[in-house]
Formats: C-alpha cells, structure tokens, sequence
C-alpha cells in the first residue's frame, strides 16, 4: 500500500472522530495528516511527511481551531434551546393529559415522546384527560404544566 492511501485513511479516521466528538483537535489533526499525504506525492522521506503533518497541525491549531470554536459558540448563542438537554428539553413542549390531573396538587399523568410521566398543574386547577397542555417546569420527576 503506499503512504499516501495511509495519510487518507487517517484523515478520515480523524474526520470520523471529529463528527462524533466535536473535538477541535482530531480536525486540526486530520489537516496535518492532509498536509502529510500532499508531502508523500512529491518524496517518500517519512521525515518530511511527518515534518508536514506537525506544521500543518500546528498551522491548524492556531489559525483554524479559533475559528470553529467562534463558530461552535454563536450557532449555540442563536439556539439556546439546541442545547437543552435531559429535563431542561421538555420545558415548553406542547403535550396531552392521559390520566386526570386533579385540584390542588395533585398529580396526574401526561406523555411525551412515549414516556409516561407524573404531572401537576402549576395553577392548581383541575385538567382533565385529553387536554392540551404546555410543560413549565419540573421539580424532581414531576412535570408542572399549564393548560393551553
């Protein structure tokens, strides 16, 4: 096999971790190994692959890791709710009462995304099965709601 198809197939290793981890360093690492198979088409000396596959990380982390994290930064600032996760997800999601929700705190059950979960009204007022209501907090396992 020669070396070039070896400083592609790490590239690409690299660009895999990259997409799964978000990791800005597997990238910058993947530009070095790019650099090195460039180098690899012109000379066969391993040192000056390896010589291209530092400069070009190198390069890569100074100039380019910046600008994906700058990027990384403003794409989450214009969608806060992109970054919700666990309960912090279900705040605001719109969805239905499947077992009466009594008065005064008590607790009935509602259903998102095929999980049942215990739920109390955050007024207090009674919400009967089938209706529409909105997720407004949580505390512990149990949703609060409010009737939409």
């Amino acid at each position: 096999m020669e070396i070039w198809i070896m400083w592609l197939i790490a590239t690409a290793v690299l660009v895999v971790v990259e997409l799964i981890t978000g990791m800005v360093a597997s990238f910058c690492l993947a530009i070095g190994c790019l650099a090195s198979m460039i180098v690899s088409w012109f000379t066969s000396e391993i040192e000056m692959q390896l010589l291209a596959l530092s400069i070009g990380a190198i390069l890569s982390f100074i100039f380019l890791a910046p600008v994906i994290r700058k990027w990384q930064n403003n794409k989450g600032e214009k969608n806060p709710k992109a970054q919700n996760s666990n309960m912090d997800a279900l705040i605001g999601r719109v969805v239905y009462v499947t077992q009466l929700i009594p008065e005064k705190g008590g607790l009935g059950r509602i259903r998102i995304d095929g999980d049942s979960w215990q739920a109390r009204s955050i007024d207090g007022q009674e919400i009967e099965t089938g209706k529409r209501v909105k997720v407004v907090s949580y505390d512990s396992i149990i949703i609060e709601v409010e009737e939409v």
